[in-house]
């Protein structure tokens, strides 16, 4: 079987979105407003779909999820799809099943609540400054380190 085309998978997200209750978002969410693959009211989902037995899902996605769901107050939902077989499979995270179950049996359930800004900051780690007395220290401890006659000595 050759590749499939970027048509194919553009209306296979769109079955998938609408056959889960959803409305797919233009370009799979590559524009400004709409992100992700689908959503709706109550819940924003994700698609990876693939011919193969297996499936690779990076943590990177499932945060770029989380964040999407948190900033437009909406339940995070991960679908995966095997093509061969046509089984869609969810994923969510343990604290947002009983959200899903309600929105799945009455189609309707609670927003989560609004998050904090703090929560969208990065987390800033170490200021690296560019100063001249900093170079030249680093490069002064780099000397150090790798000193050319401790290494001509043991040859």
């Amino acid at each position: 079987m050759g590749k499939r085309s970027t048509k194919f998978y553009r209306k296979n997200e769109a079955e998938v979105m609408k056959s889960l209750g959803m409305k797919p978002t233009k370009n799979s969410g590559a524009g400004w407003i709409e992100k992700e693959d689908g959503d709706n009211d109550y819940v924003i989902c994700q698609l990876k779909s693939t011919d193969a037995q297996s499936i690779r899902v990076q943590q990177k996605d499932i945060r770029i999820l989380e964040k999407n769901a948190r900033v437009s107050h909406k339940i995070p939902l991960f679908a995966i799809q095997f093509l061969n077989t046509g089984e869609v499979w969810l994923m969510v995270k343990p604290e947002n099943i009983s959200d899903i179950v309600e929105y799945i049996n009455t189609g309707i359930c609670e927003k989560p609540e609004t998050m904090e800004l703090e929560d969208l900051k990065p987390k800033i780690t170490k200021t690296i400054s560019g100063s001249k007395s900093g170079r030249e220290k680093f490069y002064e401890e780099k000397e150090k380190q790798y000193d050319k006659t401790k290494w001509a000595n043991r040859r």
